[in-house]
């Protein structure tokens, strides 16, 4: 999975407080795992026609996040 460096430097040095406006791309057949995933530590403000999610998640969260995401995500963007 690509992840975008900002989201890295957000799972490794995340700011307590701080919340995190994501990206997540993924294979249409995985969208209902990465919802899932997703809702476990933020929220889904949007999906696209492209099976992209929009989520807020808390920065500390992001490492949660990203180990908790099935394999077909292709990559996770800011």
């Amino acid at each position: 999975m690509y992840l975008a460096p900002a989201v890295r430097t957000m799972r490794e040095d995340p700011t307590d407080g701080a919340s995190a406006r994501l990206v997540v791309r993924v294979d249409a057949d995985a969208l209902p795992a990465a919802r899932e995933a997703v809702t476990d530590v933020g929220t889904v403000e949007s999906e696209t026609r492209f099976d992209n999610l929009h989520a807020t998640v808390p920065e500390p969260a992001v490492d949660d996040l990203l180990t908790a995401l099935p394999e077909a995500v292709e990559a996770v963007e800011t």
